[in-house]
């Protein structure tokens, strides 16, 4: 079941959904003057960070594979993250901080090795549609 999640092309637009989703949820705790506690890590970056690397894994599922997908989806994420520091500058409250930008990178980053180390394992869980043979 894993694996058919996230080889099968049938399951994308359910990512699609989720990515938006996600964005939403983003966007909002990004522009909010005030977030709640509880989606706070702790630490600034560590916020940026996660963030970040849960949007790339899911934006990687999003889209069809192919050679460019990554350059795509981290090109994205690095606009996504100037757009949050430049709305971020105006909200009373918020600042733009070009190290948020930064950790968002980072995040991104390790967001693609680690959706191809999910999709390498969830690969290993393949089973013969024909347990017989």
């Amino acid at each position: 079941m894993i694996a058919a999640v996230l080889h099968d092309p049938r399951w994308r637009a359910a990512w699609r959904l989720l990515f938006l989703v996600l964005i939403g949820v983003v966007s909002w705790l990004a522009f909010s003057p005030n977030p709640p506690p509880a989606a706070d890590l702790g630490w600034d970056k560590a916020n940026h960070f996660a963030a970040f690397a849960t949007l790339t894994v899911v934006a990687l599922q999003s889209l069809r594979t192919g050679r460019r997908r990554v350059w795509i989806v981290l090109l994205a994420m690095l606009a996504y993250g100037i757009l949050i520091e430049l709305v971020q500058s105006q909200i009373p409250g918020r600042d733009a901080d070009v190290r948020d930008v930064a950790a968002d990178m980072v995040g991104a980053f390790i967001g693609v090795a680690l959706h191809a180390v999910i999709i390498r394992l969830a690969g290993r869980l393949k089973v013969p549609s024909d347990p017989a043979r």
